[in-house]
């Protein structure tokens, strides 16, 4: 049978910079946390596939994310945090154990076993470096790896356009750097895009021309900004982990709000660049994400938020929708693995259903994303990967479904029609009131100063003044992270973020005006030399990406 179309799932990995800011809940516990549940388990899934089956994932990684999972010490404190929570399930069988809870031992064993094996792959499959996988799934054409903002930046907030060119020039540098190759498609980070606008009287381009102009060939952005409609976030807020999609109603994961006449199954070139963008479908996305409908929230799988007092580790099941945490039933693997091989099948046949819905006008050149957190998968969900594998597997062997890099999928059917984008993201609201609102006005002002400072210092490099300027852009850049204005407005670690961001703004600050002393002393270098040690990312960066360019691309 002839293949329907395309279809791709699509990771956007991301984590802020957390090295030397602090341990749980935040911090560098954070990055640990992520990377044991989600990054090694979805390298494990990956690698253990078959040859000869036909899949694809693509993977978004984030420069600072690359950056930090690159470092040896970061290495050094996963493999501490593995052992940690490995001798924290083995004391749980003792205690448990010894108070006669069977159960809750068996549990702890299956934990215990669970660390024990990430804990080996980490050692002996990936060899203690996830970049150098990622690197080599990428070359076997396993793995469609795509970049982002530097710092995750949210770009249409951004002022200065020196400030936009600087977020996804460092951002594609530390890509290429990390992995070896240069990246084609990139992830505006929160799916936030503007175009073309006049500000003070001067043209600022869109953010498709400054990816044209560094040869990125396709970004994604939120269904709602295509198809238009009602955006898939409306507003209400949500539990974790569906951090940036809310509930939608029956009309949109049916797909029967009203549309602009465009799809989502189909690239648009955008205005008159060259650039693709990719919308995600609304109903298979949602079929996942969705806190009413979405597979997470089944009875039989693991419950996230409540944890032992002791050890920390997750004992419980999800139970029921509204199920009290102190009403959760234990959590038995395999009710949840059942549930898995279920819900895996019922998404490939939705994958099909929608691919025949598509090819009725498209035919095979119809494109259906399904685009998600990575953290998500095993993080939030714990049983996400094993979900995401037995897809893959379904899909793989199916002829009705053609399975190839979103890059090779626009070069087999280049996108014949462009359309005009108004701003938009994926966070509620399908706007910036996420990351724009009362509680975030002060940031941006702030930034605002920065970005124009940052201009003028980067203009006024001194050679023996270089690494003051170019450790002061870091922390301009860790300050634009969309991570900050994002959980102060969701109240999730409103403090800590604010803490962050007024601690990266003030080492700007310093290191900006030490840069323009007449003279500096030894303190003054030892001060650089600690913050390069404890912010320390973009070795490569160039000052003079942040010079100013305002009303250009290039």
């Amino acid at each position: 049978m002839p293949s329907l179309g395309t279809f791709a799932f699509v990771l956007h990995t991301h984590l802020p910079y957390s090295r030397h800011a602090g341990r749980w809940p935040h911090g560098e516990e954070w990055l640990y946390e992520a990377a044991c549940e989600s990054y090694i388990p979805l390298l494990e899934m990956l690698l253990s596939l078959p040859h000869d089956l036909t899949t694809n994932l693509t993977l978004s990684l984030t420069p600072v994310l690359l950056e930090q999972l690159a470092s040896s010490q970061v290495v050094e404190g996963l493999d501490a945090y593995v052992n940690d929570r490995t001798r924290r399930a083995s004391d749980d069988v003792a205690r448990f154990e010894a108070a006669g809870e069977a159960q809750l031992a068996a549990l702890a064993t299956y934990y215990r076993d669970w660390y024990t094996d990430r804990r080996a792959a980490l050692r002996d499959l990936l060899s203690h470096d996830l970049v150098a996988s990622y690197r080599t799934l990428s070359q076997q054409g396993r793995l469609e790896v795509i970049s982002s903002g530097a710092t995750h930046a949210y770009l249409p907030l951004l002022s200065r356009d020196s400030s936009v060119y600087a977020q996804i020039r460092t951002g594609l540098e530390a890509h290429r750097r990390n992995l070896g190759t240069a990246a084609e498609g990139f992830w505006l980070p929160e799916c936030a895009y503007r175009p073309a606008q006049t500000s003070d009287g001067v043209r600022r381009p869109g953010i498709e021309e400054f990816l044209a102009a560094q040869g990125i060939g396709f970004f994604f952005a939120e269904a709602h900004a295509i198809e238009g409609g009602t955006p898939a976030a409306n507003g209400q807020e949500l539990p974790l982990p569906y951090l940036r999609a809310d509930r939608i109603s029956h009309a949109l994961l049916t797909g029967s709000a009203p549309t602009t006449g465009y799809t989502t199954a189909r690239p648009y070139l955008v205005g008159s660049s060259d650039v693709a963008v990719i919308g995600r479908n609304r109903r298979l996305s949602m079929q996942v994400w969705s806190a009413d409908l979405g597979y997470p929230g089944d009875p039989a799988y693991r419950e996230f938020h409540k944890k032992d007092p002791v050890s920390g580790l997750q004992y419980w099941a999800v139970s029921g929708r509204g199920v009290d945490l102190g009403q959760k039933r234990l959590y038995d693997p395999p009710a949840a693995r059942a549930r898995v091989a279920a819900h895996a099948r019922h998404f490939a046949d939705q994958v099909v259903s929608e691919l025949s819905r598509q090819a009725e006008t498209l035919g095979d050149r119809a494109l259906v994303v399904a685009a998600f957190d990575t953290e998500l998968f095993g993080h939030w969900w714990f049983e996400g990967v094993q979900w995401l594998g037995v897809v893959l597997h379904l899909l793989g062997r199916d002829n009705r479904v053609t399975i190839c890099p979103i890059a090779e999928h626009l070069r087999q059917h280049p996108p014949d029609a462009a359309i005009q984008l108004s701003p938009s993201s994926w966070g509620a609201g399908g706007d910036d009131r996420t990351w724009n609102n009362d509680l975030t006005a002060h940031l941006w002002s702030i930034l605002h100063r920065c970005e124009r400072e940052g201009e003028e210092l980067a203009a006024e490099i001194a050679p023996s003044r270089r690494r003051f300027v170019a450790q002061a852009e870091r922390e301009l850049l860790l300050a634009q992270s969309s991570d900050w204005p994002f959980l102060i407005s969701t109240g999730q670690a409103a403090e800590y973020a604010r803490q962050r961001f007024d601690s990266h703004v003030e080492r700007f600050r310093l290191l900006s005006r030490l840069a323009r002393a007449g003279s500096l002393n030894l303190a003054d270098w030892g001060f650089l030399r600690a913050i390069e040690a404890r912010d320390e990312l973009f070795a490569f960066l160039d000052p003079d990406w942040l010079t100013e360019r305002q009303g250009r691309a290039d």
